[in-house]
Formats: structure tokens, sequence, C-alpha cells
């Protein structure tokens, strides 16, 4: 199974189109998982989250069977599955993203299409990086030794 992966930067048009590159459409096997998209808001503030239409599958139905009932339950799922639209990939990679959506994420034009692992999200280019919390110029950086070794961080 191949992952997506990567940041890319790209354009939404004045038509709310925008592209995929290359790398994330090679990722996609239209018999494996079908050959649209589903676009939601995202979990993080300000963002939209991109699914293949059988991960959108597979994500539901983790929902429906992980998902613990109480009085927030169908809230989630009204704005969840209310929010979510299918779209369509041309030739050329590029599919609608829906404009209620573009505004809901308060996204301009130039945003940054991130790979995770099953899903992409779409960034603002501005808080793409305020978000990660990384000092790209500065001496800190986070240990990440913890997630890629799956075992618990030290602090030291």
């Amino acid at each position: 199974m191949r992952f997506f992966t990567g940041q890319y930067d790209r354009t939404i048009d004045d038509k709310n189109r925008i592209q995929l590159p290359s790398q994330l459409r090679s990722v996609i096997d239209p018999e494996r998982d079908g050959r649209g998209l589903y676009v939601t808001l995202g979990e993080d503030p300000r963002t939209l989250c991109i699914f293949t239409e059988r991960g959108f599958e597979e994500l539901a139905s983790r929902i429906e069977t992980e998902f613990i009932p109480g009085p927030d339950s169908g809230k989630f799922e009204l704005q969840f599955y209310g929010s979510a639209s299918h779209v369509d990939i041309d030739k050329q990679g590029r599919f609608v993203l829906p404009e209620r959506l573009v505004k809901k994420a308060r996204l301009g034009p130039d945003v940054f299409l991130v790979g995770r692992k099953q899903r992409i999200d779409l960034w603002n280019r501005a808080e793409l990086d305020r978000s990660m919390g990384i000092d790209w110029e500065g001496e800190k950086w986070h240990d990440w030794q913890g997630f890629l070794r799956m075992r618990p961080r030290t602090e030291t």
C-alpha cells in the first residue's frame, strides 16, 4: 500500500479548481480507491480534508463501529457528513472545491496540499508552518523518536 506524503504548493483558481500533483495522483488506483474524491472540513482549523472514495468509506465504517454515542454524536454527524462533498477528477488531475467549504475554511488562492498517510489536507500557506510549530531557522527541533520508533519519548 502506498501513502499520501509530501507538501505541494498549489493555487485555487477563480473557479475553485485545484490540481493534484502527479505524486499524489500516482498513489490513487481507480480500481481500488474509486474514481472520485470526497472533500470535507479538516481536522485542523481552517483546513479541508480530501479522501479517496474508498478512504472515505473506510473512515465512515470505522466511525460507525468506534464512535461513542453521546450528546455530541448527532452534531458531529451533521457537520461531518453534511459538509462532505463528492468531487470528480478530470484528466489533468483537477477538481472543483465546493464554494461553501472554501469559505468555511477561509482558504485563499495560495495553498499547500499535504499528504497525511490515508488522506490529503488542504492548508493556507501561512497557517501550515505556524501549525506545524517547527522552528526551521533555529536550533530547536522536535524529538520525533517516540513516533518513529513507536515508543514513548523520555524527557531529558
